[in-house]
């Protein structure tokens, strides 16, 4: 029986047309973003699987998923497949792929080029988990980029130019501190200090505070409406599970406490930027004070990020346009004129 369903799925793909599409592939720790060459982007969601334990049979992935979060019953289980920019769990990654490709195939076999955009420092074997990864749900062609590199060319910087630029990109996992110059990075950093760990402060600070107990999706939701809006008076009222009675209690909080919340950690990551600006060529640091400091990533729209760079080092703070988008908006342009960004993307073939 068993032979019989897998000689008829081999059939099945063997009678489904085959398509041949390009692919710009932002896998991150909190959201995975899919563009399609000359179709646009046609995933853009979190990066959650949820799995029954007594079935081992993944019944959700994405939006989907994470709505469940906090509020699965006991035989499923949720699982954030990357963690700090990496992939943890092999497994969900590709079925989650898997998922996505299958929306996006409409019956058909995909085939073709894709980007993946790593961390810069990433080691070897995690490159090559990228790669295995995208090429196990059927892409033959896989090239990697770093993601400092591609976010410079998502916000609109010429990469080429004898300039250089500083690029802070605050993702989920991991926040890439990287100075581009002259068609590729001169220096970069990826620390893992970035959105979860804001979203942890926030859960901690409120059960300090409040003795009120939080989930992740809650203090996510708190921290972007929060630190997003145009001044920290905003009042968000929040639910949650108080600690001395278990019972559901309410709270309105303001963006501030927020701010105050997350300040030891933004202060880490400035405290990184600098070291990284004390250890780069005098000319490139000529050219910072004139370019300044860019900010992309879901990360970038922070409040009190932009504002404690500028106090610091005085310089002029840039968040790119549409900055969650910003990597897959610089694979677009890298789809584009494919030969002329072929030094700064790795190959499948090359060896670590």
């Amino acid at each position: 029986m068993k032979i019989f369903k897998q000689f008829k799925q081999i059939k099945n793909k063997i009678l489904k047309s085959k398509v041949y599409k390009q692919f710009g592939i932002d896998l991150g720790t909190a959201n995975t973003i899919i563009y399609v060459k000359d179709e646009g982007i046609v995933v853009d969601e979190p990066t959650y699987v949820s799995r029954n334990i007594k079935t081992e049979v993944v019944d959700k992935i994405g939006n989907n998923a994470k709505k469940i979060a906090g509020r699965k019953p006991n035989f499923i289980e949720i699982i954030r497949p990357l963690k700090n920019g990496v992939i943890s769990n092999y497994e969900m990654t590709v079925t989650m792929l898997e998922g996505y490709l299958a929306k996006i195939s409409k019956n058909s076999v995909l085939q073709g080029k894709a980007i993946v955009c790593v961390p810069s420092g990433v080691t070897q074997v995690e490159k090559r988990s990228f790669f295995n990864v995208v090429s196990d749900i059927g892409i033959n062609d896989v090239y990697l980029i770093e993601e400092p590199i591609v976010s410079a060319v998502g916000a609109g910087i010429d990469i080429f130019e004898p300039k250089g630029h500083l690029i802070v990109n605050v993702g989920a996992g991991t926040t890439e501190i990287a100075f581009v110059a002259s068609g590729g990075a001169s220096k970069s950093e990826s620390i893992k200090i970035a959105g979860d760990n804001f979203d942890n402060d926030i859960i901690e600070f409120i059960k300090e505070q409040y003795s009120i107990v939080i989930g992740e999706t809650s203090a996510e939701k708190l921290k972007i409406i929060a630190t997003s809006a145009p001044n920290d008076k905003e009042e968000i009222t929040i639910k949650g599970m108080g600690t001395a009675n278990g019972l559901p209690q309410e709270l309105v909080i303001v963006g501030s406490q927020v701010d105050a919340a997350i300040r030891k950690n933004i202060d880490k990551i400035v405290e990184k930027i600098k070291i990284a600006l004390e250890e780069i060529e005098p000319e490139i640091s000529a050219d910072i004070y004139e370019t300044g400091i860019y900010l992309t990533g879901g990360g970038a729209n922070i409040r009190i990020l932009k504002q404690r760079i500028e106090e610091e080092f005085k310089l002029k703070v840039t968040v790119a346009e549409d900055p969650i988008h910003v990597v897959v908006k610089g694979m677009a342009k890298i789809f584009e004129d494919f030969d002329k960004y072929a030094n700064i993307i790795v190959p499948q073939y090359m060896e670590y």
